[in-house]
């Protein structure tokens, strides 16, 4: 019996020391407009320096965090999608505006490819002559390489070409690099779309070819070279299990002059139709502060689209 006794004492006293373990681990003197521009250009380089030092500063667990995360179920990496849009009005405004949009993505854990391509057509009719009149002509092809784009602060390069009928000119012409912070992530969203949050600070060179309408000698063609800063806000997030939202946010200003910028916002809420196939609703705006002076009718350009993406 006392034999026994002790047994029992010994693997409750053994027991009882493995649970306070478990418990214990479970707690653990120029001219004003020279001043005004190199006003400009320091607030600028001070800004994305502070930006860029931000990221630097990160928090190391959200670092290990990244570095340490569990890795996703293999899948193909490539990631394509077609979309077709428009819009169409009717009656006393006849008008149509049809765009497509093809893109083309690569992601792993070291590197993430990206190519997109996008048009768009509009006309509308002339009530008096009955006749149609292009008010809508404009694409554009970018690519863009990002490294590490999973880390937390990740550098990127990225080009583009592009023409506008609305912002008057034939063709512009830019590529940049600069550095990438990601504020918030979903590490493992359920259907493998990224879900994000991101700030981005760059430098490019653009180059702008239009044409002006001279009285003496006619058309003249120009061109027009520019530094500018490139500074990008992007979110991400699936609202619901049938709504998502992209938010995508540009802002380039020149260097020097801060009244000079281009401006590109662009809001779209997708829901499915089938596993594939999206209906998007895109609200796109953008902004040149030198468009009329190479005769365009406003700096503004806006549209409201709505279409279909299949991705494949």
């Amino acid at each position: 019996m006392r034999t026994q006794a002790a047994r029992t004492a010994t693997r409750f006293e053994h027991n009882g020391s493995i649970a306070s373990s478990r418990n214990h681990m479970a707690c653990t003197p120029p001219t004003r407009a020279r001043c005004y521009d190199a006003w400009v250009t320091t607030l600028h380089q001070l800004t994305a320096a502070g930006l860029l030092l931000l990221g630097l500063a990160a928090p190391a667990t959200t670092q290990a965090q990244n570095a340490h995360a569990p890795s996703p179920p293999a899948s193909n990496p490539w990631r394509r999608t077609a979309e077709a849009n428009g819009t169409l009005l009717y009656g006393a405004a006849s008008q149509r505006v049809l765009g497509a949009a093809i893109g083309i993505q690569r992601d792993d854990q070291r590197l993430q490819l990206r190519g997109d391509l996008l048009s768009n057509y509009g006309d509308a009719l002339d009530q008096t002559t009955k006749t149609r009149q292009v008010i809508v002509r404009n694409s554009r092809a970018s690519a863009s390489v990002d490294l590490e784009p999973r880390a937390t602060v990740s550098p990127f390069g990225f080009g583009s070409v592009e023409n506008s009928l609305q912002q008057r000119f034939a063709a512009r012409w830019s590529v940049g690099a600069g550095a990438k912070l990601t504020v918030w992530r979903v590490l493992e969203p359920a259907d493998g779309l990224q879900q994000d949050a991101s700030i981005s600070v760059a430098m490019l060179a653009e180059q702008t070819r239009f044409t002006v309408s001279e009285p003496s000698s006619g058309n003249a063609v120009t061109i027009n070279r520019r530094v500018r800063w490139s500074s990008r806000l992007r979110y991400r997030k699936q609202l619901t299990p049938a709504v998502r939202l992209t938010h995508l946010l540009w802002y380039q200003p020149t260097v020097n002059r801060i009244d000079r910028y281009t401006l590109e916002a662009t809001t779209t809420l997708a829901l499915p139709v089938t596993a594939r196939t999206t209906f998007t609703l895109t609200h796109r705006e953008r902004v040149d502060s030198e468009a009329m002076d190479r005769g365009a009718p406003s700096t503004r350009d806006g549209q409201l689209l709505f279409g279909l993406c299949a991705a494949f």
